[in-house]
């Protein structure tokens, strides 16, 4: 018997055992959650089935009270035992089908006290030992037994970081150095052995090449055991508050934050909560795609958003707020025209740090005077004017902050609203409303009389008591709306605020930091004028508004809470949204990670890569990372985009060695043409096993076009699915959707729609062909009509 033969047997037997403890304490686990949820019901009934209140026995009533505490901290602390044990169960039912996935044999170094009292290594102890690493730890029954070190475990670094040899890792109670005599990596699944490999590397090119031959999912996996070095630095980083990560199409950036996120909820288990974990995804299909990682690692998702959603929770009453995909829609139809330059010029402009800096300073300003105040009127009567709001925040609160100013202001409004109403209980219209009140107030009413004492041997003598509260209320009813706008700050006009700096050429110069208009100011300043007018809001304009809004309101406390942010697809953020994020969240250590090659938005183009994050923290602070190989695609397929790319550009990324099909470029005659070729292939990647396809058009409207011929040609049983703005999840089947929804995403197979010279001719088309074309792990093909695209040539 080969000496790899027996090392398989044995290995073989010991997963045999760890799953005989797994499945013990499964059952364990699931009897304890049984019984709990047999407490907790039965807690639940016997106690509504024994409450009896006498309210007139104050000795009972107290006892009772006490009865009812015991009860509540009885049931508490049951509801807590069966999540424990429901959640240990789901932990031990996952690790049933792959318990673990590597094995380190490692050698600590003992040390002895030498002369002096200080430490000297003292030579290896002979025997290693032996450490298994899973997604989760697994302790035997006794409770002392580690069979399983969960992979973020200190001791776990060592695999990902180091190969056999001299080794060693960090831990709270400092560096712990020895050697490791053996590193094996493992391939389990249901519960059997699939796959042993004895490896000299940090991970083997085995076991990469085994999971990134498997065909993709609709949501992304987790990587635990495939986190390269590099990518385990990240994950691992707890001495930087910022964190910049540019890595290549398909280096793992995403997989690696993801990881990060779990490894923090890990580290720091005892003060961290996954809702103090922000992370920003490009679109709602994104947020869908990674849904399953942290859960799968056991963790609880973090607080993931899009910042359009954060748009329109601060603004989507107040105007119809176009998101970054419908500005680029626009920017796309009116490329090459005068005004298609203009919204373009604009929209790189109030990107820029220049545009923030000027808001900055137009803030300082407003500290003395400027905010627009709106008039608190009802019906043409005049309670508030808005030059008593502008004496009291420049008089009487000057010495205040904005968010201390706004918030007595808000106090004092709330008295004046409450004595205009006193003023006007004797007034006709007060009486007329009261007679129409519906029958459920003036029982409101009927019953806060009774309360305060309106009866008198026990008949109803307080008739004046209830009509003045059923005036006040039909008084108070009449200007709810303004107790409303009131209380959510709009009695200052953020936008006419706003408008201000493009009214006034003077002040505009007096805030710009080198006292300077930028190009095509007075365009801007009309297209704001009439879109204001039209309570319409650009995309451009939205992140200055809601950081002059939040500026002048204070910003909310909960954002402060907020311990650790991360943004994926960070080269797509402007400088100015770069720099709002840091005032938002100002506690918070940043993440932030891109490819400055997939910088596809007109927002970002003058961004300079990082440059508006790495501003943001001082560089003792910051760690700046490259991840350069791509994992995600094929070779033939990295290195025919990587020819998409300038040279100098193209210079950072390496292809993983990962073989496969020649991408295809195929001419067309026509649209006709085309949609013929791509159906065919669709069916025929279908039949090969393909579960994900991509067809990648560049706009919204050529997608749906493509989906519609697509489905024309094909049978009703071909999943086709229309990916939209809007869109959650991404199905199997067919996707059909325009190149930005792409970001972040990846498919068995892409179908690039039409790359002709016409549709990605310009020099701005260039990183956005690269985006598309990397989005396929296995096959990729691109249809083109007339000349192709100068940069497939």
């Amino acid at each position: 018997m080969s000496e790899q033969t027996e090392a398989r047997i044995g290995e073989a037997e010991r997963l045999a055992e760890v799953i005989r403890i797994i499945d013990r304490k499964l059952l364990k686990e699931l009897s304890v959650q049984g019984e709990r949820r047999g407490d907790v019901v039965g807690i639940r009934q016997e106690f509504w089935d024994d409450l009896a209140i006498n309210f007139s026995d104050e000795t009972e009533l107290g006892e009772t009270w006490s009865s009812i505490v015991q009860q509540a901290e009885l049931l508490a602390e049951r509801e807590r035992s069966h999540r424990v044990a429901s959640e240990a169960a789901e932990r031990l039912a996952r690790q049933h089908d792959n318990p673990y996935f590597a094995r380190i044999d490692f050698v600590e170094h003992a040390v002895d006290a030498g002369p002096g009292g200080e430490q000297e290594q003292a030579g290896a102890v002979a025997v290693p030992e032996v450490i298994y690493i899973g997604r989760a730890s697994l302790v035997g029954e006794d409770g002392e037994t580690f069979y399983i070190y969960d992979w973020r475990a200190p001791v776990s670094s060592l695999f990902y970081d180091h190969e056999p040899g001299p080794a060693a890792y960090d831990t709270p109670g400092g560096e712990i150095a020895g050697e490791m005599t053996l590193k094996r990596q493992f391939v389990i699944r249901g519960g059997r052995l699939r796959h042993m490999f004895d490896t000299d590397e940090t991970i083997g090119d085995d076991i990469l090449q085994a999971v990134l031959s498997e065909k993709s999912d609709t949501s992304m996996k987790s990587i635990v055991a495939t986190i390269q070095k590099e990518q385990n630095r990240i994950i691992r980083d707890e001495r930087h508050r910022l964190i910049v990560v540019q890595g290549a199409a398909g280096s793992g950036k995403t997989s690696a934050a993801l990881q990060r996120i779990a490894y923090l909820l890990y580290r720091y288990r005892d003060s961290l909560t996954a809702e103090q974990i922000v992370l920003f995804s490009p679109n709602p299909v994104f947020k869908g795609y990674i849904s399953r990682v942290l859960p799968d690692l056991g963790e609880a998702n973090m607080r993931q958003m899009t910042f359009r959603e954060l748009i329109e929770a601060r603004l989507g009453r107040r105007f119809e707020a176009e998101d970054l995909f419908a500005q680029t829609e626009d920017l796309a139809a009116t490329e090459g025209t005068p005004a298609g330059e203009a919204r373009a010029r604009a929209v790189r402009y109030k990107g820029s740090q220049h545009f923030f800096e000027t808001m900055a300073a137009y803030l300082t300003r407003l500290k003395q005077g400027g905010v627009v105040f709106r008039v608190l009127r009802y019906k043409g009567d005049t309670i508030v004017s808005a030059e008593e709001m502008s004496e009291r925040f420049y008089g009487e609160y000057a010495d205040d902050g904005f968010g201390d100013r706004l918030a007595k202001l808000r106090r004092w409004l709330g008295e004046r609203l409450t004595a205009w109403v006193d003023s006007q209980l004797e007034e006709p219209w007060v009486e007329e409303a009261a007679e129409l009140l519906e029958e459920e107030d003036i029982q409101r009413a009927y019953v806060q009389v009774r309360r305060r004492g309106g009866f008198h041997d026990g008949a109803f003598d307080d008739e004046d008591r209830m009509t003045e509260l059923l005036l006040r209320q039909a008084a108070e009813h009449a200007i709810a709306p303004l107790r409303r706008a009131v209380k959510g700050f709009r009695f200052m006009d953020a936008a006419a605020t706003y408008t201000q700096l493009f009214v006034s050429r003077t002040l505009f110069t007096a805030c710009a930091p080198d006292g300077r208009l930028p190009e095509g100011w007075e365009w801007m300043a009309q297209r704001l004028e009439d879109k204001f007018g039209r309570k319409e809001l650009d995309h451009e304009d939205a992140t200055p508004l809601l950081y002059l809004m939040e500026a002048l309101e204070g910003f909310r406390k909960v954002e402060g809470e907020v311990r650790h942010l991360f943004v994926d697809e960070a080269q797509d953020y402007s400088p100015f949204q770069a720099a709002y994020l840091r005032r938002r969240f100002p506690r918070a250590r940043m993440t932030v990670l891109g490819d400055f090659n997939q910088a596809i938005y007109a927002q970002a183009e003058d961004s300079g890569g990082f440059g508006g994050w790495t501003r943001l923290a001082d560089p003792a602070d910051t760690a700046i990372w490259r991840l350069t190989t791509s994992y995600r695609s094929t070779r033939p397929i990295v290195e025919l985009s990587m020819r998409i790319l300038r040279a100098a550009d193209a210079e950072g990324i390496r292809p993983f060695n990962r073989d496969g099909e020649a991408p295809r470029l195929i001419p067309c005659r026509d649209g006709a043409q085309l949609a013929e070729l791509a159906a065919a292939d669709v069916a025929a990647l279908l039949a090969e096993g393909h579960g994900t396809i991509g067809v990648i058009a560049k706009t919204a409207q050529e997608a749906g076009d493509a989906a519609s011929l697509l489905k024309e040609r094909l049978s009703e049983d071909v999943p086709i699915t229309l990916i939209s703005g809007g869109s959650a999840n991404l199905p199997r089947g067919v996707s059909v959707l325009p190149s930005y929804l792409s970001k972040g995403i990846e498919f068995d197979a892409v179908l690039v729609w039409d790359a002709s010279a016409e549709r990605y001719g310009q020099e701005r088309h260039r990183k956005l062909l690269y985006t598309v074309s990397t989005r396929a792990l296995h096959v990729l093909h691109i249809y083109y009509t007339g000349e192709l695209s100068p940069y497939l040539a």
